[in-house]
């Protein structure tokens, strides 16, 4: 039977305004859109290759969104139910889970307070995975050239994605009043959060190995030191990637700054969440306010804080190595062993944009990759 439709003219125009209305309210907040990882034959070879070794991180998203959503929960004093979420997470590094819960689903109310910077995170986790792909499958001949064409394609959402410069721990330690705070009041899961980060560059380290039973005996090797001495003597300072992956570093150097800034970012957020000066709508537009200033779309214009230190204070040498321009041309990112050491002066100076020893190892990235390089796959 054919459809008939009344005119045009004969509508109601009031569910039509009412339309129009909904409309230019949902125009007022953020944009609830997704983004998916660049289409690839690679895609989750790390997981189908090295179960365990995939399967060892889940607990490390647990951790940095319960944390987040405990404070939200109990409030900036949550001794008592961080300890009983210790308790989870060290049962969840124990027996993680066969597949990785989603931040919606283990953060339900921070993900809504902080809704960009969980798609931030989201968005670099994708990139995570997707380099650890690449380093898996044996079919990736230049892992180099295949992995700055994933980085081109993260890059091509400047908003969402984080900075491609070495900015150490500039952010996280002279970004705000808050700095400080979470690692002061809840040290074990701090130490917890930390040792992650050492595991998640460890294992970039270990699947640089080019022999395929070699990388599984090195990652074998790196989850056991993450249990036994990691976990248990957990880092004081914040590693940096190319700290602990000098080798993956130095090919995908961007990669190295984009993860020490989403790691950054994680702990100014948990900062945040700690301090009871900043409530509700305030505690959510002060961890905007710190994201924007560390994505790639605003690297070029934005001023780095110096890095406040306190008479006596002292940095680990790793924060101290800035980003160094090679003779070829290329860059050793931020906290590479070969990198090129800063004295204190230097680093309790800001951070300047610019393509200088002390801004974007990046740069270079940049240059062969202009933002958009790579748009439109895997969009929905």
């Amino acid at each position: 039977m054919k459809r008939t439709f009344p005119p045009p003219r004969t509508r109601a125009a009031a569910p039509l305004a009412a339309l129009l209305v909904a409309s230019a309210a949902c125009t007022a907040g953020p944009v609830r859109d997704d983004v998916y990882r660049l289409p690839a034959p690679y895609n989750f070879a790390f997981y189908d290759t090295y179960e365990h070794a995939a399967r060892s991180f889940y607990a490390a998203h647990y951790t940095h969104f319960g944390a987040y959503e405990t404070l939200l929960d109990h409030g900036e004093e949550a001794r008592e139910a961080m300890a009983r979420f210790a308790l989870r997470v060290r049962e969840a590094i124990a027996s993680p889970p066969r597949f990785e819960p989603p931040a919606d689903l283990i953060a339900p109310d921070w993900s809504r307070l902080a809704f960009e910077t969980g798609q931030s995170m989201h968005w670099t986790h994708m990139l995570h995975s997707q380099l650890y792909d690449i380093l898996s499958d044996p079919r990736v001949a230049d892992r180099r050239a295949v992995g700055e064409r994933a980085i081109a394609y993260y890059l091509s959402e400047p908003r969402k994605a984080f900075s491609t410069r070495g900015y150490g721990h500039r952010w996280m330690e002279g970004g705000g009043t808050w700095a400080g705070a979470f690692r002061e009041r809840y040290p074990e899961i701090n130490g917890i959060l930390w040792a992650f980060h050492w595991h998640h560059a460890a294992v970039y380290e270990a699947l640089m190995e080019s022999d395929p039973e070699a990388r599984r005996r090195e990652l074998d090797r790196v989850i056991a030191v993450f249990t036994d001495s990691v976990l248990a003597d957990p880092p004081t300072e914040m590693p940096l990637t190319a700290e602990v992956a000098p080798r993956f570093s130095e090919m995908l150097p961007a990669a190295a700054h984009i993860f020490d800034n989403l790691h950054m970012m994680h702990d100014v957020v948990n900062d945040i969440m700690a301090d009871a000066s900043f409530r509700g709508g305030a505690k959510a537009a002060e961890i905007e306010r710190l994201r924007l200033r560390m994505v790639y779309a605003t690297q070029d214009t934005v001023t780095a804080p110096p890095m406040p230190m306190a008479p006596g204070q002292e940095m680990s040498h790793a924060a101290m190595r800035v980003p160094t321009r090679r003779p070829d041309g290329r860059w050793l990112p931020q906290g590479h062993p070969a990198a090129r050491m800063a004295g204190m002066e230097e680093l309790m100076r800001p951070l300047a944009p610019g393509p200088d020893e002390g801004g974007s190892a990046g740069a270079a990235h940049d240059r062969a990759h202009p933002r958009g390089a790579a748009r439109g796959e895997g969009r929905r």
